[in-house]
């Protein structure tokens, strides 16, 4: 299947139906452009992911943004975590921690692993409109991301394998 390249691609690795429900609801009432993909296990979001590094598969199936629970079935979200952010590849992806958990443990662990943001989940439906829309704007209109096609390119240096220069600035004596 075709997509268009508009599409902002996210991948929701969670277990529970209705939150993928509020979650798929919100995004249409707040006429988010997208394409939702959910996978309610840890293993099968892995095997998913690991199926795009194969070279011959369509870039499109890549997403822009995973959402991803902690309490998951299996291979918990944290371990998927890991294995994201472990993998040459799939490491430039973004990955959201989105869960119900508020436990210091688990913000710091999920850090640690390399998560981009932690957010524990909405209470309330009109709160997770406002976070869909924020996530769109900053994950699929402001920040810089890795493009699709280069994920895939052997002569890009791995994450760690290079170094940039630190830019020092003096603040204006006043």
């Amino acid at each position: 299947m075709n997509h268009t390249q508009s599409e902002f691609h996210i991948l929701l690795i969670e277990d529970s139906r209705a939150d993928a429900k509020i979650i798929a609801r919100a995004l249409r009432d707040r006429h988010v452009e997208h394409r939702l993909t959910v996978i309610a296990d840890g293993r099968l979001a892995l095997d998913y992911l690991m199926t795009l590094r194969d070279e011959n598969k369509e870039t499109d199936l890549e997403p822009d943004l995973i959402l991803l629970d902690l309490n998951l079935p299996g291979i918990n979200g944290c371990q998927v975590l890991r294995r994201i952010k472990e993998d040459p590849y799939l490491r430039s992806i973004p990955v959201v921690v989105l869960t119900t958990s508020i436990r210091e443990e688990d913000i710091v662990q999920t850090y640690r692993a390399g998560a981009n943001t932690y957010i524990s989940k909405p209470s309330e439906y009109p709160k997770y409109c406002e976070l869909v829309s924020t996530l769109k704007i900053y994950w699929g209109d402001t920040a810089l991301r890795v493009p699709k096609p280069s994920r895939r390119n052997p002569q890009l240096p791995a994450s760690g394998e290079h170094v940039i220069e630190e830019a020092r600035f003096a603040s204006p004596e006043v």
